[in-house]
């Protein structure tokens, strides 16, 4: 599912100054540059070598001034061939870009739903796996599992965004999503989520770690049996 991605003028005089670098190091053998955040980018070669990491090198403090992120550099072999080992990443690099230069290698590809399903799972038994421990690591001290919690919200944004992506709603608000498809854990949820911009609001929630720690039972759960 293609998501809009909008760039603001200076951003994207940004990227386009990064990509001439770009150019002008791998000549010929640079296939296309992506944006695909309004400061991470990908630029796709035929080759990449260590001369040209070594110019690049002397570039990056420009793109970091800028308000940009050194980009991914791939070839277009690599990105076809490691899908499987990054679904996740790649599928949203996929569905959410704008070309900035050349062809990127897209076309006619796409990630299995079921690879994204496995990392999904991985991802989501992982965040309740280490909320447990997280618990169990504050040793009864409000005040470090109040941290612990606030710590939590922003792998959860990342998670659900993901499980959103699995089930079709790329790009959805997540409050909006997790109402939808978690039903009565959604309030749990969307609070740890605020938490993200609201850390103050952590103590208020230490009494529903039980609920938070069930609703992340039941969001691995719906990952773990989902089917295309």
């Amino acid at each position: 599912m293609a998501i809009s991605l909008e760039l603001s003028t200076p951003v994207r005089r940004a990227f386009t100054a990064l990509a001439a670098d770009l150019s002008r190091v791998f000549g010929t053998r640079l296939v296309s540059v992506v944006a695909y955040a309004p400061q991470r980018s990908a630029a796709f070669s035929t080759s990449i070598e260590a001369a040209d990491l070594d110019a690049l090198s002397v570039l990056t403090e420009t793109w970091h001034k800028s308000g940009l992120e050194t980009p991914l550099l791939l070839t277009a072999d690599e990105f076809q061939r490691s899908l499987d080992a990054f679904p996740i990443e790649y599928q949203a690099i996929i569905d959410r870009h704008v070309v900035i230069m050349g062809a990127p290698p897209f076309a006619g590809i796409s990630v299995r739903p079921e690879e994204l399903r496995r990392a999904c799972e991985a991802q989501a038994k992982g965040h309740l796996i280490h909320l447990r421990q997280a618990w169990v690591d504050a040793a009864g001290h409000s005040d470090q599992l109040a941290r612990r919690l606030v710590a939590s919200a922003m792998p959860l944004h990342v998670l659900l965004s993901h499980v959103a992506t699995l089930d079709g709603h790329a790009g959805v608000d997540l409050a909006t999503y997790a109402s939808t498809r978690f039903g009565k854990d959604a309030d749990v949820l969307s609070a740890v989520l605020a938490l993200e911009t609201q850390p103050d609001g952590a103590r208020a929630l230490l009494p529903r770690m039980a609920q938070y720690l069930s609703a992340c039972e039941h969001v691995w759960a719906f990952v773990d049996g989902w089917h295309a």
